[in-house]
């Protein structure tokens, strides 16, 4: 079957050599072909340089560019050169455990989505990203009744028939997760939340406020594109 592994990247070069080796040698031990993508968006330390090392060095890697940054467009192009049927997203920085992979891997048989926790897992994360979190989770029950516990874009896995069916619900940024999740389970897609492991001391990649504003905002515009869209016929 094979196995696609997408990693959205932007200025990570301290990690992406030694990381990117890392998954290598976990991946080698699952006894299945796959692939490694490395997204880069508008990073503007040595990334790229490094990027294109390990393409050349590995005949699993996959480095692309684009020049604007966004973990959304970087999915979408990931998506379309991606050589197998299931596709699963971690970080750079590999803080989620990597046993979600062959865990996700094996559910993909049955499932068209396969979401790692870290809620209802265990995590070490710092106070200012976890309450932006449990509200932004509290409001997904309340306005969208869904009984999930984690959008973020790592630990995330999918069928890739699902992300090229809901490819207008990709947009630039990290909220395609949850219209990705939204609207497949609107269509009685197989989806199931399994516990991760979460162990991420270092400092977000993202302007908070900004992704704080950007995520809320999506959140209500989805929530009313999906009200308009169940709203009983008179």
């Amino acid at each position: 079957m094979g196995l696609t592994i997408f990693i959205p990247v932007y200025n990570e070069e301290k990690l992406l050599v030694p990381n990117t080796k890392k998954l290598i040698e976990f991946l080698d031990k699952l006894k299945t072909e796959y692939e490694i993508i490395l997204g880069n968006g508008g990073s503007s330390d040595n990334t790229v340089e490094l990027g294109k090392k390990l393409e050349k060095r590995f005949k699993q890697i996959k480095f692309f560019s684009i020049n604007k940054r966004g973990v959304g467009l970087a999915f979408k192009k990931a998506v379309s050169m991606s050589k197998y049927e299931n596709i699963i997203s971690v970080d750079m920085d590999l803080s989620i455990n990597l046993d979600f992979i062959p865990r996700a891997y094996k559910l993909l048989k049955n499932y068209d989505i396969v979401i790692g926790s870290k809620k209802t897992g265990k995590q070490k994360r710092s106070w200012i990203r976890l309450l932006p979190s449990n509200v932004f989770i509290f409001l997904t029950r309340i306005l969208l009744n869904l009984e999930f516990n984690d959008y973020s874009i790592a630990a995330k896995a999918y069928r890739k028939n699902i992300l090229l069916k809901y490819s207008n619900r990709i947009d630039h940024g990290t909220s395609y997760v949850i219209d990705l999740i939204c609207f497949a389970k609107l269509d009685k897609k197989k989806i199931i939340e399994i516990p991760v492991e979460c162990f991420d001391n270092r400092k977000s990649r993202f302007n908070l406020l900004h992704e704080i504003f950007y995520r809320f905002k999506n959140l209500v515009k989805l929530w009313v594109e999906v009200s308009l869209r169940i709203k009983p016929k008179i």
